[in-house]
């Protein structure tokens, strides 16, 4: 492999792997961001919705008195087709209020407990969805969390919809970072090769420079004058030879 073509592999690969770092790192960007907006968005109904309950929670109210509830999150859930289930359940882990009726009564899972138990809002995996939970307080305490399951099927639609745009952007990019890169390393082998070239062709004959020229330029025009002179002596001495022959 000649030097311009390891060359030219050299810039390629580092073109390529700067090309794939620069996509990967937008995609793992871009799932953050998207993450962020969803956590946001949950957010903000987990947030609207323990402001409800603990509004009426604080007027003396029960948990069990909230009948309005139930139609609320069924009205939240048919506006967001994001939005798989929202449940409502009290402080000993029963669900009160569910978009899923059949799930009314019964016990949430011991993982929601345990995260709710301090405040925040927090996420744990389900089956192929996110459930996002926060607690609600009374004048006591705790008194309950709200749990809202969002699939995660938009997310992973969105993903490779970004990944095979990423893709064709990274692949065209590609091809044309190697064309350049090609030209580059065309345009300096030419830069660096012309000496070179140049007392190739001063050692042919081809060229002969007039005004004095530095490095391999003169040194090239001193071996084509030495060569011409040594092919001068041995042609004089041919000639000697030849007439010497002629005269015996």
């Amino acid at each position: 492999m000649t030097f311009v073509s390891r060359l030219a592999l050299v810039l390629a690969i580092a073109l390529l792997a700067t090309l794939l770092a620069v996509a990967a790192g937008a995609f793992v960007a871009s799932q953050k961001v998207a993450a962020e907006i969803e956590r946001a968005r949950v957010s903000h109904l987990l947030g609207s919705l323990r402001g409800a309950t603990e509004a009426n929670l604080a007027i003396g109210l029960t948990l069990d008195q909230l009948s309005a509830l139930q139609a609320r999150i069924e009205r939240e859930t048919g506006a967001d087709p994001s939005v798989q289930a929202i449940d409502v359940f009290n402080s000993q882990g029963r669900s009160v209020y569910s978009t899923d009726r059949g799930a009314v009564g019964e016990d949430v899972p011991a993982p929601w407990m345990a995260q709710i138990r301090s405040d925040g809002i927090w996420s744990v995996p389900g089956n192929g969805e996110i459930i996002y939970l926060t607690r609600f307080d009374n004048d006591l305490g705790f008194a309950g969390g709200v749990a809202v399951s969002v699939t995660d099927s938009e997310g992973v639609a969105r993903n490779e919809r970004l990944l095979f745009d990423l893709s064709g952007r990274t692949l065209a990019f590609i091809v044309a970072a190697i064309a350049v890169a090609i030209g580059l390393v065309l345009a300096f082998a030419a830069v660096m090769t012309s000496p070179f070239r140049r007392v190739t062709r001063i050692l042919r004959g081809e060229e002969n420079p007039q005004a004095p020229a530095p490095g391999l330029t003169q040194l090239s025009v001193q071996a084509r004058r030495t060569w011409i002179r040594s092919e001068e002596r041995i042609d004089a001495g041919l000639k000697q030879l030849e007439a010497l022959d002629d005269s015996i």
